[in-house]
């Protein structure tokens, strides 16, 4: 007997050789997406760390509610007091109320909270001597801020999150009314909420120190 003449011989119906260009392709995607991931990331944290490559990097960041834009030159705003335009006063129980992830510096007495439009709330006390305004408010709300070439903006961990820490020349920020100077800002967010520190004289260290000893409301 010939058996491979015999096998020769056999019909069989062999099955189609299978396509893997998709399957390439899906990978090769997918180590792209990751690759570009990874290059955006690496361009965001030049960008915070050297002042010359966040003008041509970062033009805009959002943190929470708060959007921040990088623009060629400031439009005009006044400088006001840091409680101008706050609301109306309002009690602890209220603001805690409006706004369940309220936060309030470690003093006693609490300073006086203040309560605006889009359950904006804050209060203006004294940190080391000088003023401070601390807001905050949530998912309904949302703050502008322009800053220029004058003004740093440095990436920051505060309360185990990422956050902002805008130093140097003055900003312009917008919220409530028309928009003002706004000096030294840190800015940080939850899933739900996004906090505010701003004070003329504040330092980084000083900010970062104060946004940490907050406590719950």
């Amino acid at each position: 007997m010939d058996l491979e003449h015999e096998l020769r011989a056999l019909r069989i119906e062999w099955p189609a050789t299978p396509s893997f260009a998709v399957r390439v392709e899906r990978r090769a995607r997918r180590r792209f997406a990751v690759a570009a991931a990874v290059v955006a990331v690496a361009a965001l944290a030049v960008a915070f760390a050297v002042p010359s490559s966040r003008a041509a990097i970062l033009r805009f960041f959002d943190i929470g509610g708060a959007h921040v834009e990088l623009v060629d030159t400031l439009p005009s705003a006044q400088e006001r007091p840091l409680d101008d335009g706050l609301g109306a006063p309002v009690s602890l129980a209220k603001a805690r109320d409006v706004f369940p992830q309220l936060l309030v510096p470690p003093l006693e007495p609490l300073p006086q909270l203040r309560l605006a439009p889009g359950n904006f709330v804050s209060a203006v006390f004294a940190y080391r001597g000088r003023p401070v305004l601390l807001s905050e408010f949530g998912s309904g709300f949302f703050l502008k801020k322009l800053v220029s070439g004058e003004t740093s903006v440095d990436h920051v961990r505060v309360r185990g999150t990422d956050g902002a820490w805008l130093s140097g020349g003055p900003h312009v920020v917008f919220f409530n009314r028309s928009p003002r100077l706004a000096g030294n800002v840190l800015l940080w967010a939850t899933d739900h909420a996004t906090y505010r520190l701003e004070g003329p004289a504040l330092t980084e260290a000083d900010a970062v120190a104060l946004a940490n000893s907050l406590r719950r409301g």
